[in-house]
């Protein structure tokens, strides 16, 4: 572990990425999303808002990602309102949702460095290990713990809860946030997949037919026919297009779950008293979680290996030809030594 406390980006750190008002117009599209997908399927896949919030959050300034927080807390009321939510959820979640990504944000900072380059491996697992998951237990276990006492909660449904909230923001965290830094940060590494950007193309729609052609049915458990797919995009393009294709997986995925389609209708549910009142579909959901964390977990991390090899190669290669021009002319130069005598 390396870095200090530090919450906001050193003001000498060169910006890239996006503006900070596409933060907050992404962030808005996100909780519309939330409350258009709760309203028509009574659920909501992964929770992304956060996510757009932390990458602002890690990629802005001081002044730039205040404002952008300030402006998210405030649509986020806004949000609440319009979802109808009651007192005090109504800002509890505001409040929680904030927490949780200066909580993760702070973390991440220290463990991960200022700089916080996800293409390398290890800062990739602190930044999912030692930031995002304790922070979102945290605030899972808080809003479980009020709703619980709130909502008398049986100890089944509390644990549900748990495990419901935990894993709808920590994969809303773990595949919004890294995509979006790997975007900011992508002409670092244009040149440096062996992709061509046909190629690029041409794996990126053999992934999404292939994801298509296994959610769009629901008679045989075919979601491994996707992973060697996703190993052939994360060997051969950078890790954005990596992250974008994640994001792709989920949203077909995602999709298909929520109107009943899929492997995941084909999940065998226990009935566990005092989880009678849950949908169907939410069951079905954390089946689903379970598949996003593989994706997840096998795609990222290949991703940022074999960009870290290929930075690896480039600079044994650069080293390599150094080596051999300063050989070349230290016979050049003995030559002309050896005419002279």
């Amino acid at each position: 572990m390396h870095g200090r406390w530090r919450l906001f980006r050193h003001d000498a750190g060169q910006a890239s990425g996006p503006p900070a008002w596409a933060y907050v117009a992404l962030f808005t599209a996100c909780l519309l999303l939330g409350i258009w997908s709760a309203r028509t399927f009574g659920a909501v896949v992964i929770w992304p808002a956060n996510g757009v919030m932390l990458a602002a959050l890690l990629q802005l300034h001081r002044r730039q990602a205040v404002s952008v927080l300030a402006a998210c807390l405030v649509i986020n009321l806004l949000a609440n309102v319009v979802r109808g939510d009651p007192m005090p959820y109504l800002w509890l979640n505001a409040g929680l949702n904030l927490g949780q990504v200066c909580l993760a944000g702070l973390i991440a900072r220290r463990v991960g460095g200022a700089a916080l380059d996800l293409r390398r491996p290890r800062r990739l697992a602190y930044f999912a290990l030692l930031a995002v998951t304790p922070a979102v237990l945290l605030s899972a276990l808080l809003i479980a713990s009020i709703a619980g006492v709130l909502q008398s909660y049986s100890p089944a449904l509390y644990l549900f809860t748990v495990v419901r909230y935990s894993g709808m923001e920590i994969l809303g965290l773990l595949i919004v946030t890294p995509a979006l830094l790997l975007i900011a940060k992508s002409h670092r590494f244009r040149d440096a997949a062996p992709a061509s950007s046909r190629e690029t193309l041409g794996l990126m729609i053999l992934l999404m037919i292939v994801t298509t052609g296994v959610f769009a049915q629901s008679l045989a458990p075919l979601v491994f026919l996707i992973f060697p797919a996703l190993m052939l995009v994360a060997f051969r393009v950078s890790p954005t297009w990596v992250a974008r294709a994640v994001i792709l997986v989920t949203v077909i995925g995602g999709i298909s779950t929520l109107t009943g389609h899929g492997p995941t209708t084909l999940t065998r549910l226990i009935a566990i008293p005092g989880l009678e009142a849950v949908p169907l579909v939410i069951h079905r959901l954390n089946a689903f979680y379970l598949f996003l964390l593989a994706v997840v977990l096998t795609a990222l991390p290949v991703s940022t290996v074999m960009s870290a090899r290929r930075g690896l190669v480039a600079r044994l290669e650069a080293r390599t030809r150094a080596a051999q021009e300063a050989r070349r002319r230290a016979e050049e130069a003995d030559a002309v030594k050896t005419r002279f005598l």
